[in-house]
């Protein structure tokens, strides 16, 4: 028996990785992709702030930018989705 994956919740657009983000993710050896899935599907880090995620799953329902937050090796990845739903960045902030 095989385990259904969750299905998408919206659609990502053009995917792009600041260079910060590509060289956290390749020094904490995560897969963006499994971040992409896990930001696109709701299944998000418990330490994401709750404020971020009412936020985020409000505009999931009703239309807005999208936001989800990951801890890896001290840094804060930040993975954004437009409201066109045209693109997504991933990013670190300044203030890591």
């Amino acid at each position: 028996m095989s385990e259904e994956r969750p299905s998408m919740l919206f659609p990502l657009g053009t995917i792009l990785a600041s260079p910060d983000a590509q060289s956290i993710l390749a020094s904490g050896g995560i897969d963006p992709q499994e971040i992409l899935y896990r930001h696109v599907t709701g299944d998000w880090e418990a330490s994401m702030d709750e404020d971020l995620v009412r936020a985020s799953r409000k505009a999931i329902e009703q239309g807005g930018i999208v936001v989800t937050t990951w801890q890896i090796g001290g840094y804060t990845l930040w993975v954004r989705t437009d409201v066109a739903r045209s693109s997504t960045i991933m990013d670190i902030p300044l203030d890591n």
